[in-house]
């Protein structure tokens, strides 16, 4: 049954509240957070993020490493072993 343009006009007929607009709003913020956590632990479970995050981290480290090797040498210097 297809629904026209004034029938569905009729049928809708009060206005939202503000309370109403809040609490859709908290709805679709709790699930978007679930949905977008959801798929973030999937893509972390794939072996290329993996990969992709570790070599990464090795490039941070790396850059880390030498800047402060050549530009303050006396962190290192302060490091008790």
């Amino acid at each position: 049954m297809k629904i026209t343009k004034s029938r569905l006009r009729e049928i809708i007929v009060e206005e939202l509240t503000k309370t109403d607009k809040a609490e859709i709003k908290r709805m679709i913020a709790r699930e978007l957070k679930s949905m977008v956590e959801d798929e973030v632990a999937k893509a972390i479970k794939s072996k290329d993020i993996k990969d992709d995050i570790g070599d990464i981290s090795k490039k941070i480290l790396k850059k880390l490493y030498k800047d402060m090797s050549v530009h303050h040498p006396y962190i290192i210097d302060r490091i008790k072993v």
